[in-house]
């Protein structure tokens, strides 16, 4: 897969999305794998096209997951997406 800003349709590509504290994605919402991913304090979306971020959290435990979405920020079929990993800052 290859990673292009949101809006923009191109086959084999999409851009990310950075969830935080929550629960692993596709055990959330209802239908989360079907529509849109939200934009809120735990889904950060990178419309842009970006590859990289630097992220300020609170010290404490933390999870992280990154989900590919399409052009319309909806989860590709299969779904393209990182494990959940637990952080803790310092």
């Amino acid at each position: 897969m290859g990673i292009a800003p949101a809006g923009v349709e191109l086959e084999m590509t999409g851009h990310h999305h950075l969830l935080t504290n929550r629960v692993p994605f596709g055990e959330g919402e209802e239908g989360e794998m079907d529509f849109g991913i939200l934009a809120d304090e735990n889904h950060r979306h990178f419309g842009g096209g970006q590859t990289e971020v630097t992220v300020d959290l609170p010290p404490g435990e933390h999870t992280l997951q990154l989900v590919l979405g399409d052009l319309n920020h909806v989860p590709h079929t299969p779904t393209i997406m990182s494990e959940q990993i637990t952080i803790t800052v310092e």
